[in-house]
This record gives structure tokens, C-alpha cells and sequence, in this order.
């Protein structure tokens, strides 16, 4: 990298730092937002790192919000946006897999630097100084190198879900890990069993996600779905991996389309025992568990059909289905290298029916009904008699939605006594 190279760091960002050296300290843009600058992505958060302590962060600004003063931490708010502040710090021994003892301050930024996860995460910049990079991490960025900073047992043991975040960063920058990180993952991969579901799931759906969601298997290679995900670990080690691997390459840019293609080589109800231990929300596991258990459904190339399957699924559910059978078939076409014309062609005319029914706004529920409750009401009927009738409507003008017209539903009534 050329010596003159500088980060293009917000306004707001600078303005702190500038504000920080004002008064006599050091101050730098630190971590991911460095890592992105240089791959030239757009960074999430800008983090600031300084050797001013809390205390005197508070005193250099207007707005400052106490976020974690007790790990040295202190927003600083610029407009409505938050920027997070914090000294450098020692950590001391973690005795949980993730919170540090004791935390200490320090005046040198190494001391910052070194207790960070991998190297590509542990380059500071101001445009004073430019870059610091103590460990590396633009030879690795260079070489596409995911790399623990110092010894990987070390940082592995002060949080276990950093095993997950190499493999995480390694799926979304496309690198390879350094072969002594890879292995102290397998090595101490029985950790990450002291890791919060919801950290996990944070991580695995980041995976998922990535332009390389197949590097999922690699959390089977290191052993560590072994301890946390087991459905998903058997998947992944026995016959069904090279196909479950594939479909998630195929597999459309959506939460539920990944995790259904994770998930589809078993039942139903294993995928949703794994979802929810995973403590997603709600309306995930719904919908995966849904997109696995109607996977290999087949709807008749009919309106009426297709009208029924919308009433029974759900307006925004089918097309999701459709995308999944899809990605299904060009899995099977690439692995077996047969195509499957007809099964290609089954799913064109399911969506091309259920676009012309949505333009058209045909019924597809009691609501759509051209008649109501209200109205049966008036016409003398009460109790569950009228939702009875109002379903028997529904399935007779999903027959034929000529027919919903309310004095033509009042007309019928007669034959559905």
C-alpha cells in the first residue's frame, strides 16, 4: 500500500479526533471500519479509539452518552448518530469465554491493538499519524488471510465465538484462515458450547448471507457444530452435505430461502427444533419450517389451484416457495448434470398463475368476499353458521371469481343449507 494512502473517514469521525488531539491525547478510527476503508466497502459503524480516559472524553464534547464507562467506553453523539469512544484498555483473565475480570487503562495503543480478534480487525488511522498496523493486518488484507493476532488460543479462550467469526469473515471477504488459527479452532472447538444461542445465530445467519454461505461446512470441519447445532452438524457430514451445499449456492438473497436450504435435507420438525433452539425469531422459524415442510409440494397448473394454495399458504408465502423449488431443481440439475425441463417449466406456469390472480385481485380470502358477516347477519343467520357459510363461499368463488358478486352469493345461499 502506498505510503501516502489515506481513509476517506466521515466528517463527524474526524472532527472527534481532531477534537481529542486538541486537547493532547491520541486518538484513532480502529478496527472494522479500517478493514472496509481499504477493501473499499462501505463501513457499518466507526469506532474510535483514544488514550484519554472516559472522564476526560466527557469534558471534550457536548453530548456524550455513558454506554460502558466501566470498560471505557463513551458515545459521543453528533447530531442522531452515536459515535463509540474508548480508551485503550488492558483486558485482564476472562473467566466466562467472553467478559474480561478486570479491565485497565492504558496510554500506549498497542496495548489496545493486541487484545483484538484477528489482525485484519487490528489497524488504527488518523490522518496524523496514517496507519498503525502493529500486527500486519495489511499483508493479510493483501494476501486474503484470516489471522488471529498473536497466539490463536489466547484470543479464542477470551471469547469462544471468535472461532465463529473467523469463519464468518473468511465466508464474507472470500479469504482463506491462517492454518494455525484453523486448527486452534478444532482444537478448542468444545467452547463455543459457552456461547449464547443468540451469538450464534448472529453468526451463522452472517454466513448464511455472504456471497459464500457453503462455508458453513467448515463449522462442521472444525467440530463446532458438533456441540451447538447437531440437526445441522448430521446434515453436514453425512450424504446429504455436497447437496445441501449446492442448493445453498443456488439459493435465493433472503434469511428464509438460506436457512430452508440449510435445513432441507431433513424433516420439518428437526429443522424447527434447531431454529428455535438457535432462538431466532418467531416468524423465521415459521417460515423455514414451512419452505421445508411444502418443499416437495406440487400445485395443479390451474387457476383454482393456485388460488386454493395462495388461500392456504399465504399471498407473500407462495412466490417464497417458488424461489425454493427453484433453487431445489438447479441444485439437482448441477449435481446430477441432468436438466429438469419439466420441473423448470412446472414452476413458471405456478408463478405466472399466481401473478395474473394477484393483478387481477381475485379472492383469495373471506375479506375479498364481495359479501360479509354483517350481511348474513341481516339475513336472519348468527352463530357459526355464518363462518361456515362465508368458507363455503370462499372455496365456491375461488372455483370461479365470476361468481363474487354479492347478490349472487345471496342468491346461492339457498343451495347451502
Amino acid at each position: 500500500m502506498p505510503e501516502n494512502y489515506t481513509i476517506d473517514m466521515p466528517e463527524a469521525v474526524r472532527n472527534i479526533i481532531h477534537t481529542i488531539e486538541e486537547h493532547g491525547f491520541k486518538a484513532y478510527a480502529v478496527g472494522g471500519c479500517i478493514r472496509d476503508s481499504i477493501l473499499g466497502r462501505n463501513p457499518d459503524d466507526w469506532d474510535i479509539t483514544t488514550s484519554a480516559v472516559p472522564a476526560q472524553i466527557k469534558t471534550f464534547f457536548k453530548r456524550t452518552i455513558d454506554t460502558g464507562i466501566v470498560h471505557g467506553t463513551v458515545t459521543v453523539m453528533v447530531n442522531k448518530t452515536g459515535y463509540e469512544v474508548t480508551t485503550y484498555r488492558i483486558d485482564g483473565e476472562y473467566e466466562d469465554g467472553r467478559h474480561p475480570k478486570s479491565v485497565e487503562f492504558s496510554d500506549r495503543l498497542v496495548d489496545d491493538l493486541c487484545r483484538r480478534d484477528f489482525t485484519i480487525n487490528a489497524m488504527a488511522y488518523n490522518d496524523t499519524d496514517g496507519f498503525v498496523d502493529e500486527f500486519n493486518g495489511l499483508d493479510d488484507l493483501d494476501a486474503k488471510i484470516i489471522r488471529c493476532v498473536g497466539e490463536p488460543e489466547l484470543r479464542f479462550t477470551e471469547d469462544a465465538l471468535r472461532m465463529m467469526r473467523a469463519i464468518r469473515f473468511s465466508a464474507q471477504l472470500g479469504f482463506i484462515i491462517d492454518e494455525d488459527t484453523y486448527s486452534a479452532i478444532g482444537a478448542m472447538a468444545d467452547t463455543i458450547s459457552k456461547v449464547s444461542m443468540e451469538r450464534i445465530h448472529d453468526e451463522l445467519g452472517k454466513i448464511l448471507m455472504s456471497d459464500h454461505p457453503d462455508y458453513v461446512k467448515r463449522l462442521c470441519d472444525t467440530r463446532l457444530t458438533q456441540y451447538v447445532l447437531p440437526v445441522m452438524d448430521s446434515i453436514l457430514t453425512d450424504r446429504r452435505c455436497n447437496s445441501t451445499l449446492t442448493l445453498l449456492m443456488h439459493a435465493g438473497h433472503s434469511p428464509y430461502l438460506r436457512y430452508a436450504a440449510l435445513y432441507n435435507a431433513t424433516d420439518a420438525d428437526n429443522a424447527n427444533a434447531e431454529l428455535k433452539a438457535l432462538k431466532l425469531d418467531n416468524n423465521t422459524i415459521n417460515t423455514v419450517t414451512k419452505i421445508v415442510r411444502l418443499s416437495k409440494t406440487s400445485i395443479d397448473e390451474t387457476e383454482p389451484a393456485v388460488r386454493e394454495a395462495i388461500h392456504m399458504y399465504g399471498r407473500d408465502f407462495l412466490p417464497l416457495l417458488m424461489r425454493h423449488q427453484t433453487s431445489v431443481i438447479a441444485a439437482k440439475e448441477e449435481t446430477t448434470g441432468i436438466m429438469m425441463t419439466a420441473a423448470r417449466k412446472h414452476v413458471e406456469v405456478i408463478n405466472r398463475l399466481y401473478e395474473e390472480i394477484i393483478k387481477r385481485g381475485d379472492c383469495i380470502s373471506i375479506k375479498d368476499l364481495d359479501i360479509s358477516g354483517s350481511d348474513l347477519m341481516e339475513l336472519g343467520m348468527s352463530g357459526p353458521r355464518i363462518g361456515e357459510t362465508l368458507n363455503s363461499m370462499l372455496h365456491i368463488v375461488m372455483e370461479n371469481p365470476k361468481l363474487n358478486d354479492k347478490e349472487t352469493l345471496i342468491a346461492m345461499l339457498g343451495t347451502l343449507e
